[in-house]
């Protein structure tokens, strides 16, 4: 972020934006009780500072056919520790996979995937992260049901 003070407003516009990205500038603006013109310029402000980084859709996994979720929680061999991030880059390119975060503690990596079924996420596994050098062990979880926060 870039010097920009978030304001109670920004605070109104970037709340309404989380649940709906496809709010029209009319309704964000009255939500905020600002005038339409303020509110793109407040919007246009909070994406220049980098507050606002972009707007995507959400896509459910399951629709799609990927009706398999797993956490893989990722334990990096220690002396590989400075390839976490390389690492990740790899890992986020991999087909199936929807979020990989970089964590602390006992493990180092957290990769959400989505396959089609439980033999394709032991396929995954075993051909992309049971053979990486980098990786020291590995600890999956299946989602059974992922509860979005209120307003979402």
């Amino acid at each position: 972020m870039t010097g920009l003070t978030l304001t109670d407003i920004d605070r109104v516009i970037i709340g309404a934006l989380r649940k709906d990205a496809r709010i029209p500038n009319t309704e964000l603006a009255a939500l905020a009780g600002i005038a339409p013109s303020t509110c793109h310029g407040r919007v246009r402000a909070l994406e220049q500072a980098g507050v606002i980084t972009g707007y995507h859709a959400q896509i459910d996994p399951e629709a799609t056919g990927l009706s398999v979720s797993a956490l893989i929680f990722i334990r990096v061999h220690g002396h590989m520790r400075d390839r976490v991030h390389t690492l990740g880059d790899e890992l986020r390119g991999l087909p199936g996979v929807q979020h990989v975060y970089l964590i602390g503690g006992e493990r180092d990596v957290l990769l959400h995937v989505s396959v089609e079924s439980v033999s394709q996420l032991r396929d995954f596994i075993s051909a992309h992260i049971g053979v990486h050098p980098a990786i020291a062990g590995t600890q999956t979880q299946i989602v059974f049901e992922h509860l979005t926060p209120y307003g979402n």
